[in-house]
């Protein structure tokens, strides 16, 4: 009996620590199988949090009931807000964090959950019942543990294979052992596996590095933070120190050529084409030899330092060449060279928008088993994925994020309906309606969600409510106020650039202008109420993006449109008539659930779109 539970998650890193602790969170018996206890939520790769669509992301795994955001927040050593130079919409943070201590507040949150336990040992088999659906699962020394839902988050570590140069052995990550059983369950089980591959860079050894001979970049003197409940601060004594590569550097990349394993024309496996090793970098853009390199702190206690910049495949010999050609590491000391990777991942068009197995009832999958790449991707969908766990437990209806109203949404929806052939990464180009799903909102737009799911709590929530109430009235407030011209708003207009006022107007028009902040009308409004740094940022967007806001909500009107149109299941695409011969084969491979994620599909018209609606309405 000690050994059934309600949900199981298998591996320990960011996707199944998200997943492990809603399902705990939803007060369901929880088990965490690691193959190391001591790895959970390790960092393999850069000691970062947070950046361009994947802080984002990071807010709405917050904004769920997730750890990441938290844990990021108490292991902070240097954090700056990014894209400030655009609008809102894209704004987001990415910090710095201490790698070792992140691992151990992870651990020590994800053992403080009352109905989740921890097991270290390798899963080698999934157990089915008698209709095909999940029983559990079976570990290396022959122990089942038996469950109703179980959540892969496999990582890398899927017939993981690292490359350095000529060298190759089979390995998960540096220093551990692949899940090859795991692999190779999962094709008996007649899920389709393809095979992708990562690098990382060396570590260095900072009392070798000439920090004097690169640009420094200190942390915001703002007080900032990632999570709802953390208390914003300033962090200082840290710093990232940025460098590029050389026309030397280059050429001896170039005369390596060919002791790359992985570089993008030879290899086997599909790179991440976003984040490319330095090697792909100079094979790719042959008339560049300046490339970014950012010299990263891995924690205060520590002399590593993390070399963003330098992914490579490289052999040893060579990584030793190409660091002391850069600029300030002349004499730096590799402390650990950097390593390729390939790995197995299954096709996640296989996978419902819940990240449940469409074949098998029970199985979910996240993280970069589902071709991803990045702790924040693997985060958002190991919490989308642990909460569709426990509600499939429940026998309650999956929770099913859209486009238009979170990042995680988004990647799901581009995972399950478009498929990967390179490792994927979310970026804000990527986003539709961000002007609606920015970093700020995110809380505004999915505790509602958390709360009915049960990963938040009611205080947590209703704290939420009154700030969406604050917000709403004060918007309403300055739509009321007319504020009248004086020489002193004249003259602060007039210090802004803009022509002086000659007749009253109201609050809302003269917030509405680019240059003008809600601090700046305070002495021209003695009413106002006394309202917290988060309300007044929400006020200042909703009053100066309205516009563009209106128009935005006018498209995802249209998408909702779409959205609403249910392709039942099971239906068979090759008997529409009109109904173009690749539509009908890629439909019917990736199954979709609406109108609007056929609509989607690679090699479907928007002709093969008005074709399908036109059929599913004769049907109704």
């Amino acid at each position: 009996m000690s050994r059934i539970y309600d949900v199981i998650v298998v591996g320990g890193g960011h996707a199944g620590c998200e997943a492990a602790c809603v399902a705990a969170k939803m007060g369901l018996r929880t088990l965490l199988i690691t193959m190391s206890i001591h790895h959970i939520a390790l960092m393999p790769c850069n000691p970062a949090i947070g950046g361009p669509g994947k802080g984002h992301v990071v807010r709405e795994v917050d904004a769920l009931g997730g750890l990441m955001a938290r844990v990021t927040d108490e292991c902070t050593i240097h954090i700056k807000r990014v894209n400030t130079g655009k609008g809102p919409a894209v704004q987001t943070l990415r910090a710095q964090t201490k790698r070792d201590l992140y691992s151990l507040t992870m651990r020590r949150y994800l053992e403080a959950l009352p109905n989740l336990f921890l097991f270290e040992g390798e899963v080698e088999d999934i157990l089915l019942e008698r209709n095909g659906s999940v029983k559990g699962v079976r570990v290396k020394h022959g122990t089942d543990f038996l469950a109703k839902a179980v959540v892969i988050c496999a990582g890398t570590f899927l017939n993981g294979v690292i490359r350095i140069g000529e060298l190759s052995y089979p390995a998960g990550r540096r220093g551990e052992f692949p899940a090859q059983a795991l692999s190779q369950a999962l094709r008996r089980l007649g899920l389709q596996l393809g095979r992708l591959n990562t690098c990382t860079p060396p570590r260095l050894d900072r009392r070798t590095v000439d920090f004097s001979r690169m640009e420094e970049q200190k942390s915001d003197e703002e007080p900032l933070c990632f999570s709802y409940d953390s208390v914003p601060r300033v962090y200082e004594g840290q710093s990232v120190f940025i460098t590029r590569t050389t026309k030397v550097t280059c050429d001896i990349i170039r005369a390596n050529f060919h002791r790359s394993p992985l570089l993008y024309a030879v290899s086997e496996s599909s790179p991440v084409r976003e984040c490319p090793s330095i090697e792909d970098k100079v094979y790719r853009f042959p008339e560049r030899d300046q490339h970014l390199i950012f010299i990263e702190p891995e924690g205060e206690d520590t002399n590593e330092v993390y070399a963003q910049g330098i992914f490579t495949s490289l052999p040893e010999d060579v990584q030793w060449m190409v660091v002391r050609s850069i600029p300030g590491l002349e004499n730096a000391h590799i402390v650990r060279p950097g390593y390729g990777i390939e790995y197995d991942y299954v096709l996640p068009t296989q996978l419902h928008p819940s990240l449940e197995c469409k074949h098998i009832p029970g199985l979910f999958l996240a993280g970069q088993i589902n071709g991803t790449s990045g702790y924040e991707e693997a985060a958002g969908q190991g919490i989308l994925a642990g909460i569709n766990a426990g509600r499939y437990v429940q026998g309650k209806p999956p929770l099913i994020l859209r486009r238009d109203e979170s990042y995680i949404g988004v990647m799901v929806d581009d995972l399950v309906t478009k498929g990967v052939t390179e490792p994927y990464r979310l970026r804000t180009g990527k986003v539709e309606y961000r002007l609606f799903i920015r970093h700020d909102n995110a809380h505004y737009r999915l505790s509602q969600y958390a709360y009915e799911v049960g990963t938040i709590s009611w205080e947590r929530y209703a704290r939420i409510l009154e700030e969406q109430r604050q917000i709403e009235e004060e918007i309403e407030r300055l739509n009321h106020l007319t504020i009248a011209p004086t020489p002193e708003l004249n003259a602060l207009l007039e210090k802004k650039g803009m022509p002086p006022l000659r007749e009253p107007v109201r609050a809302t028009n003269l917030l509405a202008r680019p240059s003008i902040t809600y601090g700046d009308l305070a002495p021209f409004d003695p009413s106002r109420p006394s309202l917290s740094p988060r309300i007044i940022e929400e006020v200042e967007i909703e009053i100066k993006y309205k516009g563009y806001m209106e128009r935005q909500r006018r498209q995802i009107e249209e998408f909702r449109k779409l959205e609403s149109k249910i392709i039942p299941p099971g239906f068979d695409f090759s008997r529409v008539k009109g109904l173009s011969r690749e539509a009908q084969e890629r439909l019917a491979e990736v199954r979709p659930g609406t109108l609007g994620q056929a609509a989607r599909v690679p090699g479907v018209t928007p002709s093969d779109i008005m074709v399908l609606l036109a059929h599913l309405s004769q049907e109704r």
